[in-house]
């Protein structure tokens, strides 16, 4: 008879800690709360920051309980035959809304139990609840022994537009379904954050040097030098510690900028020693004939910006990234209206009769733009206000101030070096929402639809405007009231 506790089994987990090295508490201690016979729970929270291996570590460590290992006779193991582990994991980055959460954590669970019949819509947290009981039950009672299923969200204190009881109904779907397992995979929880106590906090700390210099060596980069594999790590390993020292120590501090720096910069550093004109020791000289490799950090930047990593871990270079993003893909409509929006949030509204009436503009037009706002008015200004609105932050707008604005500067921008002018015929309403559902715009105050007293806020700073602006040739500086 099978013991009634049992410690997760060494040979699935061993081969996790050589795929991740400098992790193997926090894999002992996972395995423990997740296996079906050890400690398992109802709630276990994962923090720590990006490229730390939560997400790597929690995936590959449930497909390893949850592949039944076979006996030498290739049976299955007398162990193995009582329990079934099974999970399911949803990427809050993949979820527009908190519905959509809602629908694809029932259709990811449909997939997992290889449920057969129809999936009913799930609009709310009720109908939740009531969907993955239905999917459970169904499952645990179709083989004996013991069950367990794991449900992970991943990156979940990121969702956007989630019900403001998301993570504390969330939390409670093991007290309604006994055999579930819900993980949650945060970057830094507030404390108590689930309104449930006794919940088991997993810590994934940042790299340190040793650590990253250790994970890096395990693999050679490309391409090796002439002298062979033994040079290459010998290499590689002091030029991993030159790069640390000098870049990602300061802006390249997680695992996978670091790689990524690193393998942009291997090839220019061998250079020498591919042409013949240096050999790989002494590693001082080599070091020498590279110094401006490390003296400057836009070789850093530039070199993130060229090629950037397949994830979103990388920060340099994102908000360039971004403002050509804007700029290329929104219509024209939108980004005059993002521009309004933006002027709205940071402009003072007794401003906008003097910077957008059309008296006004005839005024700035002749005296070379920013003229229109009398010497009285900058000095009031000035001894009523010393910090820059920029500093400030948006402020909320009513939609009808921003649509006179729209309305005052299109005029320019139709006009702009024969670009593109405003269709009559485009639908206001729709970018509007558009740009609320990029969160472009952020909706403030009541959510009616009807109500004309509903205010907006923009939420995307003066980088981005400024370039949107020069893509529809408007100049946005001299629209930005002293």
């Amino acid at each position: 008879m099978a013991a009634l506790f049992a410690l997760p089994n060494e040979l699935r987990i061993s081969s996790l800690y050589a795929r991740f090295p400098c992790r193997e508490q926090q894999i002992r201690s996972l395995a423990t709360l997740l296996s079906v016979r050890a400690a398992p729970c109802r709630n276990i929270i994962l923090h720590g920051l990006e490229a730390t291996g939560k997400t790597s570590i929690t995936k590959a460590l449930l497909e390893s309980l949850s592949t039944e290992p076979e006996a030498a006779n290739g049976t299955a193991n007398e162990d193995s035959i009582h329990e079934s582990l099974r999970f399911a994991i949803i990427k809050s980055a993949e979820c527009i809304t908190g519905r959509h959460l809602l629908e694809q954590t029932v259709g990811v669970v449909a997939k997992a139990v290889e449920w057969k019949g129809a999936i009913g819509r799930c609009e709310n947290l009720s109908q939740l609840v009531v969907e993955l009981s239905r999917l459970l039950s169904s499952w645990t009672t179709s083989g004996e022994g013991q069950h367990r299923f794991v449900l992970v969200f991943d990156g979940i204190d990121h969702q956007r537009d989630a019900p403001p009881t998301l993570l504390q109904a969330l939390a409670r779907l093991g007290e309604i379904i006994p055999s579930l397992t819900t993980l949650f995979l945060v970057t830094s929880p507030r404390p108590q954050f689930l309104h449930f106590p006794g919940v088991p906090h997993i810590l994934f700390p940042s790299y340190t040097k040793s650590e990253l210099l250790l994970i890096l060596a395990l693999q050679l980069p490309s391409p090796l030098l002439p002298t062979g594999e033994k040079d290459t790590r010998e290499t590689y390993t002091r030029f991993l510690s030159a790069v640390y020292d000098s870049l990602s120590k300061h802006s390249g501090r997680d695992l996978l900028s670091f790689r990524h720096v690193a393998s942009q910069l291997w090839p220019r550093f061998i250079r020498p020693i591919l042409s013949g004109e240096l050999s790989p020791t002494p590693f001082s000289r080599l070091l020498l004939a590279n110094r401006s490799l490390f003296q400057d950090d836009s070789v850093l930047v530039s070199s993130i910006i060229s090629t950037p990593p397949p994830t979103s871990l990388s920060q340099a270079g994102t908000t360039k990234t971004k403002q050509h993003t804007l700029a290329n893909l929104l219509p024209h409509t939108s980004r005059l209206l993002l521009i309004a929006s933006y002027l709205a949030s940071y402009n003072p509204p007794r401003l906008d009769t003097v910077l957008f009436m059309k008296t006004s503009l005839q005024k700035r037009r002749k005296k070379g733009g920013g003229t229109a706002l009398t010497r009285t008015t900058k000095a009031s200004a000035s001894k009523s206000r010393k910090i820059s609105r920029k500093l400030l932050g948006p402020q909320a707008f009513v939609l009808e101030r921003m649509l006179a604005i729209f309305h005052a500067i299109k005029e320019e921008s139709r006009g702009a070096r024969g670009r593109g002018s405003v269709n009559g015929s485009a639908d206001m309403q729709t970018a509007i929402a558009t740009l609320c559902s990029l969160r472009l715009l952020l909706r403030v105050g009541n959510a009616d639809v009807l109500d004309g007293g509903a205010r907006y806020r923009v939420a995307v700073g003066w980088e981005v405007i400024r370039n949107i602006g020069r893509s529809v040739g408007v100049e946005v500086e001299k629209w930005i009231g002293d």
